[in-house]
C-alpha cells in the first residue's frame, strides 16, 4: 500500500487508465493505492478490466466505509459501450458515469461514496 499525496486538489492514482480522485478533504483523509483488493476483484470477475484500487483512511488510520461524495475521473477506453463497476464485499456494483471532453481527451467521471473500492469496466 502506497500513500498518494494530493496535487492541486486531486489524488493522481495513475494505472492503465490514468485515474484521478477529486473532492476528498486532504485535511481529514489520506489516500493509498491497493493491490490486494485489486487482485481479489480480478480473480472474482476475470473478464472485467479492473484498473485501479485505492483505500481512503481517516488521518488517525481508520478505514473509511462510507463518506461524502467524491469523484473518480479516468481516460475513456476505446470501446463504444462501457459498463463501469466498483468492487465491494465480493460483488461488482454498477456505477453510473458521464463522459466529458477535457483538453482534447475523452474522460469518464463517476461519483462514489465508498472508501475502498477497486474500479473497473466491461468490456
Amino acid at each position: 500500500m502506497a500513500q498518494v499525496e494530493p496535487q492541486n486538489g486531486k489524488y493522481k492514482l495513475g494505472g492503465s487508465e490514468d485515474a484521478d480522485l477529486e473532492g476528498i478533504d486532504s485535511n481529514k483523509y489520506n489516500v493509498f493505492t491497493d493491490v490486494e483488493k485489486l487482485a481479489k476483484a480480478k480473480a472474482q470477475y476475470p473478464t472485467y478490466n479492473w484498473f485501479v484500487s485505492f483505500i481512503i483512511k481517516e488521518k488517525d488510520g481508520k478505514n473509511v466505509g462510507e463518506m461524502a461524495q467524491y469523484s473518480i475521473e479516468f481516460n475513456k477506453p476505446d470501446s463504444e459501450k462501457l459498463d463501469l463497476y466498483y468492487y465491494l464485499d465480493g460483488i461488482a456494483h454498477p456505477l453510473p458515469y458521464k463522459t466529458e471532453d477535457k483538453e482534447g481527451k475523452k474522460k469518464i467521471k463517476a461519483n462514489l461514496k465508498v472508501g475502498d473500492p477497486p474500479v473497473g469496466h466491461y468490456p
